[in-house]
């Protein structure tokens, strides 16, 4: 039990670690547009992986994503974008993972219902191809142990559609562009309240309430849920 307690801690440590170190990085580094443009589609990535790992200020990099728009194609460029957004990722679903590993007790049943995964992953996609904070969604995606794997392919092909189509129509599509301070303020609160929520689903009676709830809502909604 105190090795299990360890390595959560440790993943959680890790992910607060490389949140921070990320954040430092992106101010010291990758937030002057003029000199950071230079580096073009590296510098894209990078400013978009940073940005990304530090979970609170995922739109840091758009500045100089946008101002990079009229040099290259728009697909290159989401994709730059993207799999940096993508791989970005990995520190909230450490953190759910994390969560998970500190609060699942041994004789919890941690087999997740197949629906869970076939309609969480959905979600993950819609979230990732949207300018919505998802958050949340990476966090419990974490928590439930979604395969990591298919959780980063569904990033890249979200974030790079989402991230094409930046580059096409420009700040648009990002609706508007709050102050750094403004925008570190709500991820932060939007992370807490992820947070908040990835325990509630990580915690066995709390866990089982919500998966029944989730089903009674998408059966009135017309979704079947097969057992």
């Amino acid at each position: 039990m105190e090795t299990k307690l360890l390595r959560a801690l440790l993943i959680l440590l890790g992910a607060v670690i490389t949140a921070s170190l990320s954040l430092l990085i992106l101010y010291e580094n990758l937030l002057n547009i003029d000199s950071s443009r230079n580096y073009g589609l590296i510098g894209v990535f990078l400013a978009a992986l940073f940005s990304h790992l530090t979970v609170i200020a995922r739109g840091l990099f758009i500045p100089l994503f946008l101002a990079l728009t009229e040099s290259y194609n728009p697909m290159i460029l989401g994709l730059a974008a993207g799999l940096g957004g993508a791989f970005g990722e990995l520190t909230a679903y450490y953190w759910g993972l994390g969560i998970k590993e500190a609060l699942a007790s041994n004789k919890q049943n941690n087999n997740m219902p197949k629906w869970v995964e076939k309609y969480g992953l959905i979600a993950v996609l819609l979230f990732a191809a949207s300018p919505l904070p998802d958050t949340p969604i990476i966090l419990l995606a974490g928590s439930l142990r979604f395969p990591l794997w298919k959780l980063l392919i569904i990033q890249i092909i979200g974030k790079t559609t989402l991230y094409s189509l930046g580059a096409v129509v420009g700040g648009l599509i990002f609706m508007e562009l709050s102050s750094v301070a403004e925008e570190m303020t709500v991820s932060t609160i939007i992370l807490i309240a992820s947070i908040i929520l990835c325990i509630a689903v990580s915690w066995s009676k709390s866990r089982e309430k919500l998966l029944e709830l989730s089903v009674k809502i998408m059966s009135k909604i017309g979704i079947r849920i097969e057992k």
